[in-house]
C-alpha cells in the first residue's frame, strides 16, 4: 500500500513524502490511535479502521497494538479562513 504524508507545512511548502507500507498507524500528538490500515493477503487486500469504527480496537489488538481507544465525542477545528479544502462532501452528500 502506498501512503502519501503531507507536512504541517503543506503542499507548495514541503513535498509530499511517499512511502511503500504494509501497516499505517495514524495517531493523536498524545499516542492515542486514531486510524489504523494494514495490508493481507496473497493479493493485497487492505483492511481499514478508524476509532469511531465499532472494530477499531480488536484490528489494533489483531495488528499488536496494545491500546484500547475509547471515542463518544468528535471535535474537529475549522480551518483558518482562506485554507484550501483538499477533500470533503461530494456534491448532493451533505455538508
Amino acid at each position: 500500500m502506498r501512503v502519501t504524508l503531507i507536512p504541517k507545512g503543506g503542499v507548495g511548502r514541503h513535498p509530499p513524502l511517499v512511502l511503500e507500507a504494509a501497516q499505517v498507524l495514524v495517531a493523536h500528538d498524545d499516542g492515542t490511535p486514531l486510524a489504523v490500515a494494514a495490508e493481507y493477503g496473497p493479493d493485497g487486500g487492505v483492511a481499514a479502521s478508524h476509532a469511531l469504527d465499532q472494530d477499531f480496537n480488536r484490528m489494533l489488538e489483531l495488528l499488536g497494538i496494545r491500546r484500547t481507544t475509547v471515542c463518544d465525542r468528535v471535535e474537529v477545528a475549522k480551518p483558518p479562513s482562506g485554507a484550501r479544502l483538499i477533500a470533503g462532501p461530494r456534491s448532493g452528500q451533505g455538508a
